[in-house]
């Protein structure tokens, strides 16, 4: 049958968090019974965007993260306390409202963080994907429709169509691990791995220019491995490194001018080159 996914775009997600705000207004103060009790007012989050940055200024890369239940197929929280935890035929997994009761094991099970303790109440929640308005006919939970840029969106449909549009789109878990979220990532690269940084310029009758539309390449052991050109401004962004992945040779190119070339080593951080010189060959 159709599964129900949850794709998160971050390249569109800005941090406005009406997604949260919308979750608040459908939950706060509402008892949805039998999917879940009225949430938290205050520190409880079903959904949250966290801001994420890389780089070194001037060169600096900001997205959001947005943080939820991943409704697992493979649910640690349905493993640790089963009688608990419902997994929908449409995949979505819901906590026993009764059973959460005075069950603080339900919050420790996730390993992401996600299932969160109600004080005034003394029960486990975490998001329903607004389960009791999917059942009532709605397309969209609360926090997609929310959503103005369009970074969340639901996708229904069998699980081989999906796994042929994560293939398509490159979705990635936010997590590591073999418990097979159905919340996916467009993007993640931005979350999970490095760019490297710089300018290249010249001086010409004494004055300094920046060198547009220069070739930049990264390389490694003489091999190149990608070729990005500066912009107006003679800067430049190679993106996509894996972290922790060593040292790299970093060679610029320019009509007319002897290349440039240094070395730079990536750890957790995006590296920022200083500016390069080209000189007249």
């Amino acid at each position: 049958m159709e599964k129900v996914h949850l794709v998160v775009d971050l390249n569109k997600c800005v941090g406005c968090f009406n997604c949260m705000v919308a979750c608040k207004d459908e939950h706060v103060g509402n008892s949805w019974l039998p999917y879940t009790e009225k949430q938290q007012k205050h520190e409880e989050k079903w959904i949250n965007p966290v801001k994420h940055e890389r780089g070194t200024p001037p060169f600096t890369d900001l997205c959001y993260v947005t943080e939820m239940c991943q409704h697992c197929a493979e649910a640690p929280c349905e493993k640790t306390c089963p009688d608990a935890v419902h997994r929908r035929p449409d995949g979505i997994v819901l906590l026993d409202p009764e059973k959460a009761k005075g069950n603080p094991e339900l919050v420790k099970a996730c390993p992401f963080g996600m299932i969160s303790w109600n004080e005034e109440l003394e029960t486990a929640q975490k998001c329903t994907m607004c389960a009791h308005l999917l059942d009532a006919g709605w397309k969209e939970p609360r926090c997609v429709q929310a959503c103005p840029l369009r970074a969340l969106s639901i996708v229904r449909c069998e699980d081989s169509e999906f796994d042929k549009l994560v293939e398509d789109q490159k979705l990635k878990p936010l997590y590591d691990g073999n418990h097979q979220p159905r919340v996916l990532y467009r993007n993640l690269y931005r979350y999970t791995t490095c760019f490297i940084s710089g300018a290249l310029a010249y001086k010409k009758d004494g004055v300094e220019k920046a060198a547009a539309d220069a070739a930049v390449r990264l390389k490694l052991d003489g091999e190149i491995l990608k070729e990005v050109h500066t912009d107006f401004f003679g800067e430049f962004k190679i993106d996509r490194i894996p972290k922790n992945s060593g040292t790299f040779e970093i060679e610029g190119l320019m009509p007319g001018y002897r290349p440039v070339c240094c070395e730079v080593t990536v750890k957790d951080e995006s590296p920022c080159l200083n500016v390069m010189y080209f000189e007249a060959s």
